[in-house]
């Protein structure tokens, strides 16, 4: 498909728009990686999870933006996008979302501390129910065999 100048202009703009939306993607996965520690294998899983949903996006923008059409400043617009991004706009999105999503952190943690808390609570109460049983089971064993 020929795109017109002012169609190839819009185009452009459109993967410039693309990259932005790449970086507050990528910004947001920076903000749960500080708020919600996490071990190595699961910040493998995010990383994947980014890069298929990145591919996803670029490809369906492409699909629908360009007819599917691969161009020269696609990519440039992709790169200029992000890089803009992350010079303007980064830090206070990082903010915002830290702002948003710590105390939310915050309560899951609480509640999460709670919860082994209550776990830990019925096994022990577990085990020491078991325990008085056997006990008791016992006794009464030993009692039976007297009689």
């Amino acid at each position: 498909m020929i795109l017109t100048m002012s169609g190839q202009a819009i185009s452009f703009l459109a993967t410039v728009l693309a990259g932005a939306v790449l970086g507050i993607f990528y910004d947001f996965f920076r903000v749960l990686r500080k708020t919600l520690r996490h071990k190595t294998m699961a910040t493998a899983v995010e990383d994947t999870i980014f890069w298929l949903a990145a591919t996803l996006m670029i490809f369906v923008f492409l699909l629908y933006a360009n007819s599917g059409e691969i161009r020269g400043f696609t990519f440039l617009g992709v790169i200029l996008g992000a890089t803009l991004y992350f010079l303007t706009v980064s830090r206070f999105f990082i903010k915002f979302t830290m702002a948003v999503i710590s105390p939310l952190a915050l309560m899951f943690q609480f509640i999460k501390k709670r919860l082994k808390l209550i776990r830990r609570y019925v096994i022990v109460r577990k085990h020491k129910i078991h325990e008085r049983m056997k006990r008791r089971l016992g006794h009464d064993a030993k009692q039976g065999h007297q009689d």
